[in-house]
């Protein structure tokens, strides 16, 4: 899958036609943007072990590559959206836009959508220097989210061993000048 960073926030309106009429006073026109870039909050809720993360950052699978701006419908190529995650006191914490799944037809928030696999990664960097991955499936919740919503994955562990251990391959402790010396 192509990797891809997350679009910016877009939002649009189409009219299959319109004809315009010579007046005196000017005519308006009734326009309602709707969303075409939709948000997921990410939480990734540890068990134990989330006092050992230093920086974290994942990846969503399986969710749509562009949108058409004349009807919102998404393309059937799916993408993989890479984003930073916030360390949190309960683990990590990401807002991920995305223009939600694969053919998706959208006349106006339509709850139908093409069916697929979505997958879920989070990748974190430990105090002690050590990397650390997680993969999920998170296909049920983002079929019934498809244009945005709340993603949960609970239950993740780093051990103590995995958290305590050193990996950085030198000793962080300073020692002392020595004796001090007037000069």
């Amino acid at each position: 899958e192509v990797t891809v960073n997350p679009p910016d926030m877009l939002y649009g309106n189409y009219m299959e036609s319109y004809e315009v009429q010579r007046t005196i006073e000017p005519t308006l026109l009734p326009v309602t943007m709707h969303p075409l870039v939709y948000t997921y909050l990410v939480r990734y809720e540890f068990s134990h072990g989330a006092e050992y993360i230093a920086l974290a950052r994942g990846a969503m699978a399986g969710m749509a590559g562009s949108v058409y701006l004349h009807n919102g419908s998404t393309s059937d190529d799916a993408v993989t959206v890479l984003f930073d995650a916030t360390v949190k006191d309960f683990g990590a914490q990401a807002t991920v836009r995305s223009f939600g799944v694969p053919g998706f037809p959208n006349t106006h928030y339509s709850k139908t959508g093409k069916s697929g696999l979505y997958g879920l990664n989070l990748e974190v960097r430990l105090k002690n220097g050590k990397t650390k991955s997680f993969d999920f499936d998170i296909t049920g919740q983002v079929a019934a989210q498809p244009q945005g919503g709340v993603i949960v994955v609970k239950g993740l562990e780093i051990t103590d061993e995995e958290g305590k251990g050193g990996g950085s391959g030198f000793d962080v402790d300073v020692s002392g000048w020595g004796d001090e010396e007037e000069i």
